[in-house]
């Protein structure tokens, strides 16, 4: 068989991909300030692909959530769904430092609530923030004792509220907690995840951290357990190769300037493996660095920047002949794709336009920061497939049904002149052939092309 490697032209340029990348927050504290196509539409001008929504509900501190609130919280979703965005999610019932938490059994009895509509619009949440306990929903400061607020330990109250948030989400959904000593108390062990459990849905893989505190001292605000800051640094520079891990700055005086220049932050963010981060705030932290110049850097490695290197594809085949195919990327970003992610070979007839996709077994979370990974695909050609000259595309698509063919919830490679923005499909290969002149064997295998 006749084949043709390509090399191929890595991009600087900055872009928006699904569930990574700056955020910019909307937060509603009365159910009058509904999540709107403007703002999404703003996010997607900006290559902002995430918006975290937090709800701040202190009206139903002692009651259950009326219907109109569900609504507008279902509302939300599917004004996140039609702008091609996804929301980070976090649910509070105070925005203040002194401020009243609810009851434990409310707590879990707005979740019983939520958990239909968390589950049916999954699709379009990146993740959830614990939320719920504490000041601002961060687990610190509860009014009920729902944690120990001086040493942060979670207590049997939060434990039985967090697994029932887990539970509230679908298991391809993670669950994001402040601070990495309150995985450690609820899981009962120090050690970060292993490969071997990652992307498992057990409960341990779906728990994530996030920090809004960074940079702001030595500590980050407390997000570090006292005298363990380097144990948890190391705790997450592994756990969150399998898990996403975001937050925000705090600050840029004080304790402060000796943490936030570009230097310290860029080595941070690569070894925490940061995946999002706050645009909004704080806006003079944001400012320093784009002044200092590494916010560029930053806007294009947080999170996956999956760059091709290399492809292996044939310049001919029969029907009913095999195709076989490589392709090598790397991950030039600081982090992983958490989500489930499809991974297909799209095959489109350069005049008809018709499509013959082949689903690859693949996972692209586990494309890991710095790694180089081969993929080999072989599969068989229909017999009836129209002879012709086809494109060759990598599509990875959302997964979700409802995303599955919507364009701003692939991902694009960081390569120059490969992407198709009307399709999400980014081009490997201009011309393959399909002839019955090609001599050689019949594919004898399982995995066919199919057509669309």
């Amino acid at each position: 068989m006749n084949a043709e490697t390509k090399t191929y032209q890595g991009s600087g340029e900055t872009f928006a991909n699904p569930e990574r990348g700056f955020y910019i927050n909307s937060i509603t504290k009365h159910q009058d300030t509904p999540l709107t196509a403007i703002q999404a539409a703003t996010a997607k001008k900006r290559n902002i692909s995430l918006i975290r929504r937090i709800y701040v509900i202190p009206q139903y501190r002692y009651s259950s959530l009326p219907s109109s609130f569900l609504e507008f919280v279902k509302q939300d979703f599917n004004i996140a769904r039609q702008a091609g965005i996804k929301l980070v999610v976090r649910f509070a019932y105070n925005w203040d430092i002194g401020g009243y938490d609810a009851p434990k059994d409310v707590i879990l009895t707005h979740l019983e609530q939520l958990q239909p509509i968390l589950r049916n619009n999954y699709d379009v949440i990146a993740y959830l923030e614990a939320g719920f306990v504490g000041a601002w929903g961060q687990w610190n400061r509860s009014s009920h004792q729902l944690i120990n607020n001086t040493t942060l330990d979670v207590t049997p109250d939060s434990r039985a509220i967090f697994y029932k948030i887990l539970a509230a989400l679908p298991s391809q959904r993670m669950v994001a907690l402040p601070f990495p000593k309150q995985k450690m108390d609820i899981f009962n062990t120090t050690q970060p995840l292993k490969s071997s459990e990652a992307f498992s849905g057990s409960a341990r893989a779906r728990t994530a951290t996030h920090n809004d505190g960074f940079l702001a001292s030595s500590d980050d605000l407390g997000f570090y357990t006292y005298r363990q800051v380097e144990r948890d640094k190391q705790f997450l520079s592994v756990n969150n190769l399998y898990v996403v891990h975001g937050g925000e700055t705090a600050s840029a005086s004080g304790p402060a300037q000796a943490y936030i220049g570009c230097a310290n932050a860029l080595a941070e963010m690569a070894r925490l493996r940061w995946s999002v981060l706050n645009l909004e705030f704080h806006q003079s932290v944001i400012q320093g660095w784009k002044n200092q110049g590494c916010l560029p850097e930053i806007r294009r490695r947080l999170g996956y920047r999956f760059r091709l290197l290399k492809t292996t594809i044939p310049t001919q085949v029969k029907p009913s002949g095999t195709f076989a195919m490589s392709f090598v990327v790397t991950n030039d970003g600081w982090a992983n794709a958490y989500n489930p992610r499809r991974v297909e070979i799209v095959l489109r007839h350069k005049q008809t336009k018709k499509e013959y996709r082949l689903p690859v077994q693949e996972d692209p979370r586990r494309w890991l920061p710095s790694q180089i990974k081969t993929v080999e695909v072989v599969a068989g050609v229909p017999a009836n497939m129209l002879s012709g000259e086809y494109q060759v595309f990598l599509n990875l698509p959302d997964p979700s049904p409802r995303l599955y063919n919507r364009a701003p919830y692939s991902i694009r490679l960081a390569n120059q002149n490969v992407w198709e923005a009307a399709t999400g499909y980014n081009l490997l290969a201009s011309s393959v052939t399909v002839t019955s002149n090609v001599s050689g064997s019949n594919y004898s295998g399982s995995q066919f092309f199919t057509s669309r």
